[in-house]
């Protein structure tokens, strides 16, 4: 009889256990993967606010490459996945994700793969195309260095200005493309601020409209997520100071 009820409550404390993990896997998020070159390295993941980002967590890559962070989140979230502080993977994971990401730790964001996230798979995705042009540009500074002191130097900046401009016209319309597309999620309000080497490729100034859809796309797909309240909050104020302005140059 006493082996019985033992055998019993083994069965409940083990049905327990189950429910327990059940229970934290509902509101958690788990970020894991494998990344060669990596052994014993650390990696560090910081939760992306809307004015601020905030370590939340890090661990040691271990010998095989693997590695995993199992986070609560109250909402949809941006993290950033960093092995330095100019070296990091973006990320938008909502409750419930197991998001996996494979990568070498010396490429890290430059080529890298991304599952169980359609937004962070777009942007992963983007990523290869910003990081193509932004090679281009790197090579045309390398270029100019090795010609600053040529005869010819003026006609080779001519013809690298050209390369410039014609690649910086091409990630605009790559990334209003991109905007567009997808301006109801997280992953569209990222692109609009990702910068083309050190300058802004879609600005507030001169894209308003497409920063615009964006906040009352978010809005409506993600009512009280934190990045859309105060993205929403941010457009209304630049369209009321814009109207400010409008209305003392008329007077």
């Amino acid at each position: 009889m006493n082996r019985f009820f033992l055998f019993i409550l083994m069965i409940i404390s083990f049905i327990s256990c189950i429910n327990k993990k059940k229970e934290i896997a509902k509101d958690s998020i788990l970020i894991q993967g494998k990344i060669i070159n990596g052994n014993e390295k650390q990696l560090i993941l910081q939760i992306l606010n809307y004015n601020n980002k905030q370590i939340v967590d890090s661990v040691y890559i271990k010998e095989d490459g693997s590695f995993s962070f199992l986070r609560k989140a109250e909402e949809k979230s941006i993290f950033l996945l960093q092995k330095d502080d100019n070296h990091y993977i973006t990320i938008i994971a909502d409750k419930e994700d197991t998001i996996h990401i494979e990568t070498d730790f010396e490429q890290f964001e430059k080529k890298y793969s991304i599952q169980g996230s359609e937004e962070s798979k777009l942007l992963c995705e983007f990523n290869t195309i910003l990081q193509k042009n932004q090679n281009i540009l790197d090579s045309i500074g390398k270029v100019w260095e090795t010609a600053i002191n040529k005869p010819n130097r003026i006609e080779i900046k001519q013809q690298l200005d050209t390369v410039f401009f014609n690649t910086s016209k091409k990630q605009y319309f790559l990334q209003k493309e991109f905007v567009e597309k997808n301006s109801s999620s997280l992953a569209a309000l990222i692109v609009l601020y990702l910068p083309l080497g050190r300058e802004a490729v879609l600005r507030e100034t001169t894209d308003f409209k497409l920063f615009e859809k964006v906040s009352n796309d978010i809005s409506k797909a993600l009512p009280n997520n934190s990045h859309s309240l105060n993205f929403a909050k941010r457009i209304k104020q630049k369209k009321m100071l814009e109207l400010e302005k409008e209305l003392s140059e008329k007077n």
